[in-house]
């Protein structure tokens, strides 16, 4: 598995707003990304619960984890040596769920890995 290379730190955003039928997901979160050389992925929460609810902290990190297996988007590379900052977000107080954040954060990781290039 090849390692990300991040020279200097990257954002990025994930937003999911979803309307359909009786069902309605909210999930907004913002990531900054550098390098940590030599650490396995790691995670710095900078958010305020009433940016993102801790109840949503596991759907995040499940989203930045997932976007790394085998079948996913960065699935050929390995997390280790990533630093994951949450700077910002937002959720409704009805609408939100897990399921919203863990795709807000995967979209918010892929946005700013994207930028690398």
């Amino acid at each position: 598995m090849k390692n990300l290379l991040v020279p200097a730190p990257v954002s990025g955003e994930g937003r999911i707003v979803r309307q359909s039928g009786g069902l309605h997901r909210y999930g907004h979160v913002v990531l900054s990304i550098e390098a940590a050389p030599g650490a396995d992925l790691s995670f710095i929460w900078e958010v305020l619960p009433d940016q993102i609810p801790d109840m949503f902290r596991d759907a995040v990190y499940r989203g930045v984890r997932r976007s790394f297996e085998a079948d996913a988007h960065f699935g050929g590379y390995s997390p280790d040596g990533l630093l994951i900052r949450v700077v910002a977000g937002s959720f409704h107080e009805t609408d939100s769920n897990e399921g919203s954040f863990e795709m807000a954060s995967m979209e918010a990781l892929a946005r700013a890995l994207m930028s690398l290039d």
